[in-house]
């Protein structure tokens, strides 16, 4: 037993306590941080000057697809934008459709890949900005769907002179499949957690649709060419060659989400959750430093608040400090949940946060284990 100031505690008690009030510390920094965040982006600000937009969309074989989106993008009420389509080895009919198209729209502008290469998702990307001609371009896929006429509108209120990466929300939406809650849950919680890194000049993508850059950014550092070591995410990881504190937006803002639909299961979320740590390992040792801590701590919270709720005598005030904490986070959660125009995600999300940081480690594990070549 050791005592301290007229309290008597167990050496195990001592330490369950040590690292509760630690883990709990940095735990509320990071939610300290999260409420920045969340109430950012609401100042009005000087009248919005619209830059040129180029909205690009690589598509395989999905003729359905952007018979959808392709038109609900050439209708936006925007007065300098195009949209550019790179049709890559579709074997459909998505080059009639496009040619049909583009004879009745200006705005619309294709390129076809017509041989398989080494790098095919850093060609037809590549492609896209070459055959774009506007200031900025913003990367979709014939899975999104645009919420309405003033989806680029809204975009463009981040695209600032001295801005040069955008982060755009996704929403998984209208999707089949049992996992599509847990897909909503993984990606509210990374889009805000990645959001709020950007106070420690720490910002992160999440996905590699609905986001933005300049097209100078990219011919000025060659594009891909230091990338070209990954098979996917290379989008994801220029733009983070890009981002800092002072240079990147996070939208937070109804009408800039893109609605994401496609079927889910399972497999395909465990699938999304292994490139998602394969892209991490890509990331400064800053950025997994933050992403780290996040989740040791609070897996480290947890165990203790446990564990000392069950053995301590103090577990009436323990639980009411751990409640505290649940209730906090609840609420920034909430506020960023109702910015972005999700529903319906509590309190899975908070059960989602508890049980992600063992998923993500026992992932982690098997990886570092795995020399099969994955693919996805």
């Amino acid at each position: 037993m050791i005592e301290i100031n007229g309290f008597t505690f167990g050496v195990t008690e001592l330490v369950l306590l040590a690292i509760f009030i630690l883990t709990l510390f940095i735990q509320l920094f990071y939610q300290l941080l999260l409420s920045l965040f969340t109430l950012s982006g609401k100042k009005k600000e000087k009248p919005i000057e619209y830059p040129s937009i180029s909205v690009i969309v690589p598509s395989r074989n999905y003729e359905d697809h952007l018979r959808e989106l392709i038109p609900s993008l050439l209708e936006q009420d925007y007065p300098d934008f195009e949209v550019v389509v790179v049709d890559d080895c579709s074997a459909d009919g998505t080059e009639w459709y496009l040619s049909e198209l583009k004879l009745v729209s200006a705005r619309l502008k294709t390129s076809r890949i017509i041989q398989e290469t080494d790098f095919p998702n850093a060609l037809v990307i590549t492609i896209g900005v070459r055959a774009a001609t506007k200031e900025w371009l913003i990367f979709l896929n014939p899975l999104c769907r645009v919420g309405g006429n003033d989806w680029l509108k809204s975009f463009a209120t981040a695209l600032h002179p001295k801005t040069d990466a955008v982060f755009g929300f996704v929403k998984y939406t209208k999707q089949d499949g049992g996992m599509q809650k847990f897909f909503r849950y993984e990606n509210l919680n990374s889009y805000l957690l990645h959001g709020s890194a950007r106070y420690l000049g720490l910002p992160m993508p999440v996905y590699d649709i609905n986001i933005a850059y300049r097209r100078e950014q990219f011919l000025n550092l060659k594009g891909f060419a230091a990338v070209l070591d990954v098979r996917f995410s290379e989008n994801e990881l220029f733009i983070n060659k890009l981002s800092g504190r002072k240079n990147t937006n996070y939208l937070l803002d109804r009408s800039s989400v893109i609605n994401y639909g496609g079927d889910t299961d399972s497999q395909d979320w465990i699938n999304q959750r292994k490139k998602q740590l394969y892209l991490k390992r890509k990331f400064t040792i800053g950025q997994r430093a933050f992403l780290f801590v996040n989740n040791f701590s609070r897996l480290l919270f947890d165990v203790s608040l446990i564990a000392l709720l069950i053995l301590s005598p103090w577990r009436l005030w323990i639980g009411g400090v751990g409640l505290f904490k649940i209730v906090n986070e609840l609420i920034w959660g909430v506020v960023g949940m109702k910015r972005l125009g999700e529903k319906k995600l509590f309190p899975g999300l908070l059960i989602m946060r508890t049980i992600l940081p063992v998923i993500n480690s026992f992932l982690s594990f098997k990886q570092l284990f795995s020399r099969r070549k994955r693919k996805w």
